[in-house]
């Protein structure tokens, strides 16, 4: 395979990850305050898919996340072998490794851990997205450099929701009992509690025991970016794909007969269904960007936000660009009534699409 096929196959990578990133710091909240202007039955309805749900189920919003681990390890395949083709060994990687995790750990703190506070008292240990990444990215890892053959990595990577669905369903919990999934009565948050004490971040979102979870995502999309790499007709990878997508949603809606699709806690029907879509999607963009070789402006902004993803979320996150749009829009407020919400996304989207492009043209990438 040569190089310039790897990098057109990257192109299917960056694109999907440009989506993500667009939809999540740019088109939901634009669109999400687009449509609170109009207050009417049908905008409640893209409304509800523009937000998480409370609990059980799934919207178009909860994809994000998903869709972010997803491809951290779309990226693997590609990466891993780069970097042992350039004649690093197998110490230099796993070093790599684990400064990409620590990096990940520490950016996920600015973002969301309050790191920044200095303070004790509002510091949370394992909160963020990017931490969620963090581990998910160390277990496929460890697995892929462990585990040699695919069939084997395939199947430890099923032992992951296997692992995580036994703890989940039989282990009691002290005041609930075993298999239950509430807010209060999972496995996971009460593992959290104990563990993260002071430092939980309050939410009744999951991590320690769901790390577990995390991982399985991201080998989803480590062989998601194996049988890319893999020496197989466009026509045969899109087949594979479109398949892999339709199997895992109809086994994450089955399952979620028993364990229901949960975001908060990663539950392994959500695991399957939201794998099954990033596969779907990323068939499409592999459709657009590989097999009918599109260029438009629409693929190059993507490839924009896809090759500076983590710079992007962390503009979004952190930078309060938001203050910054309302510092040169106030005086729209009177006229704009409101769609004034909308006018300030739309401004904050802008300044965020301006450091974005600024950074791709000089050659900037926030690389960890």
């Amino acid at each position: 395979m040569t190089s310039a096929n790897v990098s057109e196959r990257l192109a299917a990578i960056d694109v999907l990850r440009g989506f993500d990133m667009f939809f999540l710091v740019g088109a939901g909240d634009v669109l999400r305050r687009f449509f609170h202007a109009f207050h009417s039955e049908a905008a409640g309805g893209i409304l509800y898919q523009l937000d998480h749900v409370e609990w059980t189920g799934f919207t178009a919003w909860d994809i994000i996340m998903p869709l972010f681990l997803f491809t951290s390890g779309l990226s693997m395949p590609f990466s891993f072998s780069k970097f042992m083709r350039q004649g690093h060994t197998r110490g230099q990687l796993y070093l790599k490794i684990f400064r990409r995790f620590a990096l990940l750990f520490l950016l996920g703190w600015i973002a969301q851990g309050n790191l920044l506070d200095l303070r004790a008292d509002t510091f949370h240990i394992y909160c963020n997205t990017l931490h969620a990444i963090a581990f998910g990215y160390l277990i496929t890892a460890l697995i892929v450099l462990n585990v040699r053959h695919v069939k084997a990595q395939l199947a430890t990577g099923l032992s992951l929701v296997v692992v995580y669905w036994a703890c989940m369903t039989f282990i009691p919990v002290p005041g609930f009992g075993a298999g239950v999934f509430t807010p209060e009565g999972n496995l996971a948050i009460q593992i959290d509690h104990a563990v993260f004490g002071r430092f939980d971040d309050g939410t009744q979102y999951t991590w320690m025991l769901t790390s577990i979870a995390f991982g399985a995502t991201v080998i989803s999309g480590y062989f998601a970016g194996y049988l890319l790499k893999r020496d197989l007709s466009p026509e045969r990878k899109l087949q594979l794909l479109s398949l892999t997508g339709a199997v895992l949603i109809a086994g994450g809606l089955l399952w979620g007969l028993q364990m229901p699709v949960i975001k908060k806690i990663w539950s392994c029907s959500m695991i399957l269904l939201s794998s099954g879509i990033c596969y779907l999607l990323l068939a499409l963009s592999f459709l657009l960007t590989d097999k009918w070789k599109l260029s438009g402006w629409w693929v190059t902004g993507l490839r924009i936000f896809g090759l500076n993803a983590i710079a992007a979320y962390m503009l979004h996150t952190t930078f309060k660009l938001d203050r910054i749009a309302q510092a040169l829009l106030h005086g729209l407020e009177q006229y704009a009534g409101d769609f004034y919400p909308f006018l300030l996304a739309l401004g904050e989207f802008g300044i965020l699409w301006f450091i974005i492009r600024h950074m791709y043209r000089h050659g900037i990438f926030l690389k960890v």
